[in-house]
């Protein structure tokens, strides 16, 4: 892999894992490329056949292979991962089919680690968005203030003696 493919599969990737979507920054270093269909099984060293991902994810991976099974990897590009995986408020992640209960299970994705990044995760979200409805409230205020200012002085003239 040359430097500017791997530049371009981090962007793709969003700089984060495929499989588990940890980012770079959170794991202080980039992270790893697996090869979707081992090579060890036939996969070829080609853009398309490459996902970035965090050392954690392709370790359990390895060179696991059943594209034909049920009982299968998910690919993270190709995949609706929706259609097989859903998230609980707690963090955890649970298989609304049997291929995506595989998938949770082989990659380890309910690894104590991951649930509590997707906590803080979902915590930094609501945050953010409390932030920006108080924001927007307190323009909105502001706003209104400067609306009974304008009013306080008009009203202030009109009492005038003419």
């Amino acid at each position: 892999m040359r430097s500017g493919e791997r530049v371009i599969l981090r962007q793709r990737f969003q700089l984060r894992c495929g499989y588990c979507h940890v980012r770079e920054t959170d794991v202080g270093a980039e992270l790893t490329v697996d090869h979707f269909q081992p090579r060890s099984r036939g996969g070829e060293d080609k853009p398309d056949n490459w996902v970035y991902c965090c050392h954690a994810c392709n370790e359990f991976k390895g060179n696991y292979w059943q594209p034909d099974s049920p009982r299968r990897i998910l690919h993270p590009q190709r995949d609706r991962l929706d259609d097989h995986i859903a998230e609980r408020d707690d963090g955890m992640l649970y298989g609304l089919t049997e291929t995506g209960t595989f998938h949770i299970q082989k990659l380890r994705l309910n690894r104590a680690g991951l649930v509590a990044y997707r906590c803080e995760r979902c915590l930094a979200e609501i945050a953010y968005k409390t932030q920006e409805n108080l924001l927007q409230r307190m323009s909105q205020l502001e706003e209104q203030v400067q609306g009974l200012r304008q009013r306080i002085k008009h009203l202030e003239r009109s009492d005038l003696p003419t």
